[in-house]
């Protein structure tokens, strides 16, 4: 996916800020076939691929922002405070109007999401709408560009030396640091801190909680958890690796994880699926109901406890699907213990895992294998024996499998099923 953020400088009447007029520019933003900043003029019903803003907005916008751009994970169900501002470029404007634009990190890549608006007192109005995910280090280079071209500008200006050395620090400072400094400012930004406001005590706690526990999770624990609260979540995991290292034992599960490993699909959501079928063809599940077992060789031991956080949903063991998770209604914890499953099966190394709400590719990967696993597809299509499905039906279907209706609505959805006499289910 071709992403590319062009500006022309353009000269416009002189403005008291010179770092706004000096930098005025011609901005368009195209991702594919698609053009982000596609606007039409209301008065004149004139449309056009681009806006007017000084870019030094923008690039000061990126500066302040870096390091959240590129680790700040979204959430599933509600954002830390203050995270549209460092995240959707419309907030870059400073009076300004840019394109209601969210740059969302996704593992190694880089969601854009973008929506039709018109701005409150605006004659223009944004027409183009979209999602889609590019490689980061492509959305990158362009938005390190756009920095650069402007920081050029600024120092050929006597009247903008002071925003250059303004700007220009804050960009130096990001590009000199050491790989220590770069790991330290990660782990703030997952935490939602800005990495150059971080207190003494704050840096040393990040710290210790990045040195001491395992890569494999201590990321999405980071961004599971809130500023001050990792003391508090730091115990919690210490108590929970502890208690799941008694709760092992003797299983069959590894044999279930090496007979199924096959070549991952490119997209999460698709491994999900395509790791939750054969599962259940290694346990003669069938196509209905399936009931995990509390005594036996295919056991799941699981234990319920309170979480640190609202985002942190489980904590699964290293090397079996053992597993505490937060207290759900009946379907709700069938599924968090179908997601355990699916994060042990899933993994190539041993180490333990986190369930939580975020938007990763781990996360995603576990709920679309628990969907699948817990109300298959193929097996759904058969019940369904009518072009739409009304909630009594899914409802009916949700109390068979033993899942929520909205596990089957997404599942209805996302396999194009049947169409839904209504719209509560969002796809993935």
């Amino acid at each position: 996916m071709s992403v590319r953020f062009q500006f022309d400088w353009v000269d416009v009447a002189q403005h008291p800020v010179g770092a706004d007029w000096r930098t005025m520019a011609q901005f368009s933003i195209k991702v594919g076939s698609s053009t982000v900043t596609s606007v039409v003029d209301n008065q004149s019903r004139v449309y056009r691929g681009h806006v007017v803003v000084p870019m030094f907005h923008v690039a000061e916008w990126l500066v302040t922002n870096w390091w959240h751009l590129w680790d700040e994970v979204q959430d599933t169900r509600q954002q830390r405070s203050g995270y549209a501002s460092r995240h959707n470029l419309s907030f870059a404007g400073d009076g300004y109007i840019l394109p209601d634009l969210e740059i969302v990190p996704v593992s190694e890549r880089v969601q854009l999401r973008w929506r039709r608006w018109k701005p409150r007192h605006s004659r223009i109005e944004f027409v183009d709408a979209s999602e889609v995910q590019a490689g980061r280090q492509q959305v990158e280079a362009e938005l390190r560009s756009i920095v650069d071209a402007v920081l050029d500008r600024l120092r050929s200006f006597e009247d903008c030396e002071a925003a250059a050395e303004k700007l220009g620090s804050a960009w130096d400072a990001i590009n000199s640091m050491d790989s220590d400094e770069q790991e330290s400012s990660r782990a703030a930004a997952l935490l939602g801190i800005d990495p150059f406001d971080v207190g003494d005590s704050e840096a040393a706690e990040i710290a210790a909680f990045w040195d001491r526990f395992d890569p494999a999770i201590r990321q999405e624990v980071l961004a599971s958890a809130t500023d001050g609260s990792l003391t508090t979540v730091s115990n919690w995991l210490d108590e929970g690796l502890h208690a799941l290292e008694e709760m092992q034992c003797e299983n069959d599960w590894a044999a279930i994880r090496n007979a199924v490993r096959s070549q991952p699909a490119t997209e999460p959501w698709k491994q999900g699926y395509e790791l939750a079928r054969p599962v259940r063809n290694e346990l003669d599940a069938g196509d209905g109901r399936f009931d995990f077992q509390s005594e036996g060789s295919l056991a799941l031991p699981h234990k319920v406890a309170e979480s640190p956080s609202d985002r942190i949903e489980g904590l699964v063991a290293p090397n079996t699907p053992a597993c505490i998770t937060v207290h759900k209604p009946q379907s709700g914890s069938r599924f968090l213990l179908a997601r355990a499953l699916a994060d042990y099966l899933g993994r190539v190394e041993s180490s333990p895992g986190i369930l939580s709400s975020l938007a990763t590719d781990r996360q995603a990967r576990s709920r679309t294998f628990a969907a699948e696993f817990l109300a298959p597809a193929q097996s759904l299509r058969a019940r369904l024996d009518k072009e739409f499905a009304d909630e009594d039906v899914i409802d009916d279907l949700g109390n068979e499998y033993g899942v929520s209706s909205y596990v089957i609505a997404h599942q209805i959805k996302n396999h194009n099923l049947a169409n839904l006499s209504f719209d509560d289910a969002a796809p993935h």
